[in-house]
């Protein structure tokens, strides 16, 4: 009968490489890249339907033209 025989051993947690790791923080930044592509692309499409708004409809949601122009000309990262 072993003396020892309730002697756990811990590994200490070192940091390591972890392909599988690696490959989930690529997607998930590949992912969050296309999500923001994908927002200031409907941004861009609403901008230019904004622009072709007449100034009864701007009314209604209260801008003038001058301001419907100034959003619809911001480039398509602003």
């Amino acid at each position: 009968m072993s003396i020892v025989s309730n002697v756990r051993v811990v590994r200490a947690d070192a940091p390591s490489f972890s392909f599988g790791r690696a490959m989930s923080l690529l997607a998930g930044t590949v992912v969050v890249g296309i999500e923001k592509v994908m927002t200031r692309a409907e941004l861009a499409r609403s901008r230019h339907q904004l622009a072709q708004l007449d100034e009864r409809l701007l009314r209604d949601i209260g801008i003038d033209r001058a301001t419907a122009r100034f959003e619809a000309d911001k480039p398509f990262w602003s």
